[in-house]
């Protein structure tokens, strides 16, 4: 099992404002929940075994106050290889979480799903693939600069590293080329990094409907750029099934920076292929 989503529906007894980023309280929580357990999650937010979603209302909106009897609602997303999933879903399923400092919510349900990576389609055609995404707050980074828009080359550079995390983990997933050959065990290698590099060449922005935001994470007013919105790409690839792959890996985990504190909760889905010439195999 490569994963597990955590998808917990919740609502509170007492009104809770926000004054930082409501992320930083779900990332809290489930660090506490964890530990309670006996497990080790250390407080380098690059290094936790998981990623969170912000706080969302039922509309899908990202809050920042939490009102008594309203219903809201935050995914966690495990890798299972840094963390014991067998045992965390009795976790979360509790009547209420409490944090240390009293704070607590109440859950109204809890549903578990697997993060599955599977080759749908082998990678025997050349293909133009038209696809959109929803990004709730995201921040990407470059050479430490902020990249507050939707580029396709930082996404999909975080894909593929995600992707190269969990497969590091030595799940049980067969990813194929074209010829049957396993590509798991090239994922560190030129190959990999050349296809991710053509991948990004290849991929251009068709449309974006986008607006930069400011967040305050805490930390003594440590504040970062980011941005929310949709927006639109086209692809194309000669590995059909390795891009279908990246896409579930961010639909499961994220991208960007800061994902264990809810930034770059994204859903990405493809609205359009067009098939090309078959690759020639040798």
């Amino acid at each position: 099992m490569i994963g597990l989503l955590i998808k917990v529906a919740f609502t509170v007894d007492w009104e809770v404002t926000f004054n930082t980023w409501c992320g930083r309280f779900v990332n809290r929580l489930v660090s506490e929940v964890l530990s309670g357990a006996g497990f080790n999650i250390p407080h380098t937010a690059r290094e936790k075994p998981f990623t969170v979603s912000p706080i969302l209302n039922i509309k899908g909106n990202v809050v920042s106050r939490l009102i008594p009897g309203e219903p809201y609602n935050v995914r966690v997303s495990l890798i299972c290889s840094e963390v014991d999933c067998s045992i965390v879903p009795s976790l979360f399923v509790k009547g209420e979480l409490r944090l240390s400092n009293g704070e607590a919510i109440k859950v109204i349900s809890t549903e578990v799903n697997e993060a599955k990576l599977e080759m749908r389609d082998h990678d025997d055609y050349r293909a133009v693939f038209r696809w959109r995404v929803r990004f709730w707050p995201t921040s990407f980074i470059f050479r430490s600069h902020y990249v507050a828009w939707p580029s396709p080359s930082r996404f999909l550079s975080s894909a593929a590293s995600t992707l190269v995390r969990v497969l590091r983990g030595g799940g049980d997933l067969l990813v194929s080329r074209g010829g049957g050959e396993p590509l798991i065990g090239i994922i560190n290698d030129a190959d990999f990094k050349g296809f991710v590099r053509d991948l990004a060449f290849n991929t251009e922005v068709l449309d974006m409907r986008v607006r930069k935001v400011d967040l305050n994470l805490g930390r003594g007013g440590r504040r970062v750029p980011a941005f929310e919105g949709f927006a639109e790409y086209v692809t194309y690839t000669d590995r059909p099934g390795l891009f279908r792959l990246l896409l579930d890996v961010v639909n499961a985990y994220g991208v960007g920076k800061n994902r264990a504190l809810g930034l770059g909760y994204v859903v990405a889905d493809i609205v359009d292929t067009k098939r090309l010439s078959r690759v020639n195999k040798r």
